[in-house]
């Protein structure tokens, strides 16, 4: 058996583990859940100690599936959630058996912008989500509440690199972990000074940063244990998840454009210089791949809008077969137009306080132009983000749109994705493998098996391309402005809500 690579993926719902041989095969997947509780208003959290039940749980899985894998492990790495925040002290203890995750809002900044300019701050850093949701800011919050708590604290890691310190015994992060901090420079590559100072966190709080392939330890002999490993496997240093998928979406150069179809979506670029904004706030991560940037704008309900329509009209029914009902409506969905920011909007789509919103509604609309409405608008919310991705970038219109995700499942969603989008649409093998194969790529060009990441493409293998349809690529235009309209009118009834301040 040839080298394989040992590639965990910890995002917002399970570890998902997969055996990657160097001829980019998966030979093995599994995925082992976790809850994430919520004690508060915009508060999400997690126990990292499930997190590392899940990976132990899930690597001894996916090791047991392929004879002798155990010994064929040349390396480990990482794909991790972005935007938490885990307390170590000084002996690399958790000094709190929870932790914000990416989607908790706790972060206090509305007083650090009256020291620093946001748009300022923003171009440096390129967080493009609220800043609420960023570390820096998180971790200000912590050491109000919990004064105690926070005297304890040595460290503030990211989800992957609690786990890496699990492994190895080793404080460690890589760039594009860095750069979701809230406080690191993307034109240095370094933690920016005048952040820090007007938030008032410490600089030695964040591990330095190395590049996602470095190897950073090896296996401890306890990790290796609970793992089914040999101890002294090297560990690299791995990836922020956002960076890991471009990576496995074959984003290893400028101009390398994808689409994440899935609870919530969004359109990503990789180029050599951050795609930024102060007006849409593309979101932008240092590049698992030296020298570069993953830049991307999103939708955050598309999959989720679709469940809870389903959750509506059919409870409990497959999604497959409500999808499959759209059918039934024309283009258009006979004049129904459904916006999907049920659960707020990025600066482009009117910010976070926008919702969604339902309108040209008829005594004859049925189920299926509902389902059909719900498709398009989701559709046309993405057309906005890849208009705006590609002019920022200056990238051709007519390139290929590599698509994965379940949003990317359906025949006839892509059908109105091709039409809407006016691009041919690219499905390939990788699909919802793209963070795993995107860890093991750099465990193999960490250890030299692969000389470099354009290795990557020979694992996609493709399945289908969806070309537009002409007829349909005119019908979508001529209502296109209809969902603009729709669009802006959820935007303005949002404005004329009571503004909520961040605390």
């Amino acid at each position: 058996m040839g080298p394989l690579a040992l590639a965990l993926d910890l995002g917002t719902g399970g570890c998902k583990a997969s055996l990657w041989s160097a001829d980019g095969r998966s030979l093995s997947e599994t995925v082992v859940t976790y809850t994430t509780s919520h004690p508060a208003p915009g508060r999400a959290e997690q126990r990292p100690e499930d997190w590392w039940d899940a990976v132990t749980a899930a690597t001894r899985t996916v090791l047991a599936a392929v004879p002798g894998a155990r010994d064929a492990v040349i390396g480990i790495a990482l794909s991790g959630q972005s935007l938490g925040v885990v307390q170590v002290d000084a002996r690399g203890g958790l000094v709190s058996q929870t932790t914000p995750i990416w989607s908790d809002t706790r972060g206090r900044s509305a007083d650090v912008f009256e020291r620093i300019d946001e748009d300022s701050w923003y171009l440096r850093t390129g967080n493009g989500f609220g800043a609420a949701l960023y570390p820096v800011f998180k971790a200000r919050t912590m050491q109000r509440e919990d004064p105690e708590q926070w005297s304890r604290t040595r460290w503030l890691l990211g989800s992957k690199d609690w786990i890496t310190l699990r492994l190895t015994s080793e404080i460690a992060t890589d760039h594009s972990m860095a750069s979701g901090t809230g406080a690191y420079d993307l034109t240095t590559g370094a933690y920016d000074d005048e952040v820090l100072e007007a938030t008032g966190i410490d600089r030695s709080l964040f591990a330095a940063p190395r590049e996602a392939a470095e190897v950073v330890g090896t296996l401890r002999p306890e990790a290796a244990e609970a793992l089914g490993l040999p101890a002294g496997v090297a560990v690299h240093a791995g990836a922020v998840d956002n960076a890991a998928m471009a990576l496995g979406s074959r984003g290893t150069r400028e101009g390398r454009l994808y689409a994440a179809l899935g609870s919530s979506s969004w359109m990503t670029v990789t180029s050599r210089a951050p795609v930024v904004d102060v007006v849409t706030r593309p979101y932008v991560f240092r590049h698992a791949v030296p020298g570069l940037h993953v830049s991307a704008l999103s939708t955050f309900s598309s999959g989720t809008t679709l469940t809870w329509l389903r959750d509506l009209l059919a409870p409990g029914g497959d999604i497959g077969e409500l999808i499959d009902r759209a059918d039934g409506s024309p283009r258009g969905a006979r004049g129904a137009v459904l916006v999907p920011t049920l659960a707020g909007g990025t600066p482009l789509e009117g910010g976070s306080g926008v919702r969604g919103a339902l309108t040209g509604l008829e005594l004859g609309t049925g189920t299926a132009d509902l389902v059909r409405a719900c498709l398009e608008g989701v559709a046309f919310a993405l057309d906005r983000s890849l208009r705006h991705i590609r002019a920022l970038g200056g990238l051709p219109g007519d390139a290929d749109l590599l698509v994965s995700g379940g949003g990317s499942r359906s025949p006839l969603w892509n059908r109105i994705y091709a039409d809407v989008l006016g691009t041919p649409l690219l499905r390939t093998s990788v699909d919802q493998q793209a963070a795993t194969l995107g860890a093991a790529a750099l465990v193999f060009v960490g250890s030299g098996t692969w000389s470099s990441f354009d290795a990557v493409d020979d694992a996609h293998e493709e399945l289908e391309r969806i070309v537009p349809d002409p007829a349909g690529v005119a019908a979508y235009d001529a209502l296109r402005e209809r969902f603009a309209a729709a669009s802006d009118a959820a935007a303005l009834f949002a404005r004329t809500l009571p503004a909520k301040e961040t605390p």
